[in-house]
């Protein structure tokens, strides 16, 4: 939707499963044959709806940020009620814009006959306002966050419509559609944890009854109205089909239209050769130009709400009456134990029961069963007696539990002796899961789904399963997220045996992951760490955690990603050593849906044993080019083995060793240490620097081909006066350094139409690979906002991205902190592509004149820059004529001088150079009788402009300007 950040709508994102993957249980064509059905039905029996105005009990979850009630997100009680009388007039034509409804669209007008209804009572019974608030645990949510935003808090959807307000960010609603009552086919997703309607908070209400924050034309609380209508079986009235003209809402009397409608147009408008009825509820047009559903999108939602599942049971909700207290209701408010898993043994199952009766319960009789089995039948004594609302946990004999699924069920028989007032409160069961235990250390392969590992599948939806992967890793665990077109923000886990640490030296998990992003997708691996043997995710630890590019181990595909070699797997290490002397414990990975691309996770593997092995990363210090002879190597350091708390480094340079013992270290497993060492001297030149660790904790290291890293440092003093050029005409560097730190890929000087330029050759390079080229050390001590200059050539290659970065050091090299200009392939390319190793062929090829502000640099004494290509093994990029100009703005002349203006009055007189190469400059000025009045000497000319104030008599006057190498440059102006 135009004009705003946010989409009007996510419904059909939210809902693309009744679009394609329901085709395995319930497709759209299916969904559209039950509504047919039961309208024919009715015809057939001549049915018309006798019962009274359907009431649906309606509870508002406010997630708000922490602020107080009435203010920001938190919205008042009065924005709530305002938008719960807007759908009442809405649904039931009460609405006092009505009154604009063309004239052709009234006979097909429609009111339904429902009654929104804050709810009176909350799921336990007691009295309610219907309004909830939750503070958030984010300050802003997104339709991926549809789980994490609906778990805050939720009452069972098939007695209340849910509405959760917040603040919602891409989309102004959303909202779950109802399924048909087939066998079966009960839900899109069995997950009714999600079931309702999400509205951004300032949306929610109309500012017909107050002054509430909500968005200028979005203002009368017609997004709820929308998306209850979803909410009860209505599409968009275009048909969701992207402007063809060939979709359809499935009601007959909905003009067929070519997409949505934005803003507010006159009437009529004409799409798809008919009058669009853009006044109606399910299309986009700003609030205030909606005013209808239509007769056949009312019989549409009569059908559901009378015969959908989680629709038909809020008209007879609980929630729709006050509370009405009776004798000797004693009822189940909570199952404390078991959780929703235990370890195996004994426990005494252990309940919450509460009075919600209108005396006091002083006994009660319960049952309890294990697996479908009478477990105990036992009498409770509660004293002092329970008094209305008040609560008693009861605790039954132990009951031993193996491993495996479980379920506990609790009945209250007797209260006070006599039957329970009321049955609905006086049952409650849970399920839950036992695990295996397993020896350590353990390495699971997936040659087969596991048996003792479990997984969590809460909307009985795709999940963990096995795929032969046709890569050397084989068959693997993978989450199927390029068919998991519903539930965004779903959760799955694949969920370890039990395990002890209690007496173990070390503890080290690893395991391999297999990823490429569908677009822009955020699909997410997680490891989590349960304890206790509570399979409840949201009280796991977090121990691993990546999603979209971060996870990525391959290119990005539209299509459904399969791992096709062994470099598209990387391994993942995670150092439990804080976890050592904790017992009963559990391994959940758990991905979480974008609707992205497929998930694969295979050779799961936990350690006891300590492994010493440390990685020598990168040398960060010295950088590649430095003005120093004495410099302290940085070096990073990844520990891919267990804790390190010593480690012995050497570095070698030119030869000379320098070693040092490191005995206060604290380096946890899958974490990197950069480490300072001490100095090291460089001679003039290039200077290899080695760096090798050793002895990790005092023991030889696990894995030591990965122990070492080298570099090149060009100990370097070279300075240059500003402005200065470099266009390689000499087929020399001059004070450039052209350097690769590793020694693969480098800039070299070539001749491209009969011109030298530069060349980093990506195209057979090393991906990853770096080539440096620096500028001597300037000085912008004077020099408020510089100007760097360049030409480049590049063409993009399939499949591969190279990145250029301009950096500039503060420190004559010692660090290139300050990132001037970074752009990729794409951005370098302008549009051009290349399979084969690119040249430029004409002047076309080039970019011209890029320019980058050296601004920033102001004041600093001991600069350098440097252009650095990084290879993604794509293709050659050039490099010709930088260019640094002591303005931000310089004048660009296409002679050797020029001056301005011609004729002054009153003002200085600007001269402008242009020369081939620095030089000094005399500047003569003459008057029209060949008399030298003025004589100016310029030092270090090349490209800037000169400003005189010259104060002459009238006339004409001419500017000499004799260069060093005897060139002479003359211009004439007038004084008048």
């Amino acid at each position: 939707m135009s004009g705003i950040a946010q989409d009007r709508c996510g419904t059909v994102e939210y809902v693309k499963q009744l679009r394609q993957q329901n085709q395995l249980r319930e497709s759209k064509e299916g969904f559209e044959r039950w509504i047919d059905q039961k309208r024919l039905q009715r015809l057939l029996r001549r049915e018309g709806r006798t019962q009274a105005t359907y009431q649906i009990p309606v509870v508002v979850h406010v997630i708000h940020n922490g602020e107080a009630v009435g203010s920001g997100t938190n919205i008042p009680d009065a924005q709530i009620l305002s938008q719960l009388s807007v759908l009442n007039k809405d649904y039931n034509r009460l609405n006092a814009d009505a009154g604009n409804t063309p004239s052709e669209f009234l006979p097909l007008a429609g009111a339904f006959d429902v009654e929104f209804v804050m709810a009176k009572q909350d799921p336990e019974g007691l009295a309610t306002t219907g309004i909830v608030r939750t503070r958030g645990t984010k300050s802003s949510w997104t339709m991926n966050d549809n789980y994490q935003l609906k778990a805050l808090s939720y009452w069972p959807s098939e007695d209340y419509l849910n509405i959760w307000v917040c603040k919602l960010t891409d989309f102004l609603g959303y909202s779950q559609f109802p399924v048909s009552a087939l066998p079966g086919l009960e839900n899109s997703s069995t997950n009714r944890l999600t079931d309702g309607v999400v509205i951004a908070y300032n949306a929610f209400g109309s500012s017909d009854d107050g002054n509430f924050i909500l968005q200028n034309v979005y203002n009368k609380g017609r997004t709820a109205t929308h998306e209850v209508g979803h909410f009860f079986g209505l599409n968009h009235i275009w048909g969701d089909d992207d402007n063809a003209c060939t979709g359809t809402d499935y009601v007959d009397d909905t003009p067929n239209q070519a997409g949505s409608t934005g803003g507010c147009p006159t009437h009529p408008r004409v799409t798809c050769d008919v009058t669009s009825m853009f006044q109606n509820y399910l299309d986009y047009t700003n609030d205030a130009c909606m005013n209808l559903f239509t007769q056949g999108q009312v019989a549409r939602m009569d059908i559901v709400i009378a015969n959908s599942p989680r629709r038909a049971s809020l008209t007879s909700s609980h929630g729709l009456n006050n509370p009405s207290p009776i004798a000797n209701d004693l009822g189940v408010k909570e199952i404390i134990r078991p959780a929703t898993g235990e370890c195996t043994g004994a426990f005494g199952p252990q309940f919450e029961v509460r009075n919600y009766g209108s005396n006091v319960v002083s006994s009660a009789r319960l049952r309890i069963r294990k697996d479908g089995a009478i477990a105990e039948t036992r009498d409770f004594n509660f004293s002092p007696a329970l008094e209305n609302l008040q609560s008693a946990n009861i605790t039954f004999s132990n009951v031993s539990f193996t491993s495996g699924t479980h379920n506990i069920s609790i009945e209250i028989l007797l209260t006070n002796g006599v039957a329970d007032g009321q049955s609905s409160n006086n049952n409650a069961s849970r399920t839950f899961d036992v695990p295996n235990s397993i020896s350590l250390p353990f390495f699971e392969t997936f040659n087969t789904m596991p048996a003792n590992w479990d997984i969590t599948n809460p909307d009985q939806d795709l999940t963990w399963a096995l795929f032969n992967t046709s890569t050397p890793n084989g068959n693997a665990a993978r989450m199927n997220f390029y068919d998991y077109e519903d539930h965004v923000g779903e959760l799955d886990a694949i969920v370890s045996p039990s395990f002890d640490l209690s007496s173990a030296p070390a503890a080290l998990l690893k395991f391999d992951v297999a990823y490429a992003q569908y677009g822009s997708s955020t699909d997410a691996l997680q490891v989590l760490l349960l304890t206790n043997c509570n399979t409840t995710l949201e009280d796991g630890v977090v121990i691993y955690n990546k999603s979209g590019s971060a996870l990525s181990t391959a290119s990005a595909t539209s299509s459904s990603y399969s791992p096709a070699s062994s470099g598209e797997w990387r391994t993942e290490i995670v150092d439990l050593s804080q976890y050592i002397g904790q017992s009963n414990l559990q391994l959940a990975f758990v991905g979480i849906n974008d609707w992205g691309n497929n998930l694969y996770v295979d050779n799961i593997g936990l350690t006891t044993s300590p492994i010493a092995d440390v990685v020598a990363s990168q040398i960060l210090q010295p950088s590649p080019v430095v003005c120093t002879s004495q410099v302290a190597p940085v070096v990073r350091i990844f520990n891919a083995g267990t804790l390190v708390n010593k480690l012995t480094i050497t570095a070698v340079v030119n030869g000379t060793s320098y070693a040092q013992t490191f005995d206060n270290l604290d380096i946890p497993g899958n974490t990197s240490a950069d480490i300072a060492l001490n100095f090291v001297t460089l001679t003039a030149g290039a200077n290899q620097i080695k760096i090798t660790l050793s002895s990790p904790n005092g023991v030889p290291d696990f894995f030591p081909g990965n122990n070492e890293v080298e570099m090149t440092a060009v100990f370097d003093e070279a300075t240059e006066e500003l402005p200065t050029r470099q266009r390689f005409e000499s087929s020399s560097f001059g004070n450039w350094v052209a350097v690769n730190p590793n020694g693969d890929m480098s800039w070299e000087i070539v001749t491209v139409n009969n011109d030298p330029a530069i060349v980093a050759n990506a195209f057979v390079s090393t991906e990853g690979d770096q080539a440096w080229l620096v500028s001597p050390l300037l000085d912008f001590t004077d020099i408020n906002d510089g100007l760097l200059r360049y030409d480049h050539s590049y063409a993009s290659r399939s499949g591969a991205s190279d990145m250029l970065y301009i950096l500039a050091s503060r420190d004559c090299g010692l660090t290139f902190t300050d990132t001037l200009f970074r752009a990729g392939s794409g951005t370098l390319a302008k549009g051009r592509t290349s399979e084969t190793s690119w040249k430029p062929s004409s002047d076309s090829d080039w970019t011209r004149n890029n320019n980058v502000s050296l601004s920033d640099l102001a004041g600093v004494t001991s600069a350098r820059i440097a252009f650095v290509f990084r290879s993604g093994q794509g293709n050659n990029l050039y490099i010709d004529n930088i260019e640094f100009f002591l303005s931000n703005n310089p004048v660009l002349i296409t002679g050797g001088m020029e001056i301005y203006p011609t004729v002054p009055v009153n003002e200085p007189l600007n001269v402008t150079f242009d020369l081939p190469d620095k030089d000094e400059v005399r500047i003569d000025i003459i008057d029209n009788m060949g008399r030298v009045m003025i004589t100016y000497q310029l030092e270090n000319v090349l490209n800037q402009t000169y400003t005189f104030d010259l104060t002459q008599r009238a006339g004409l006057y001419y500017v000499r300007a004799t260069t060093g190498s005897s060139k002479v440059y003359i211009d004439r102006f007038i004084i008048r």
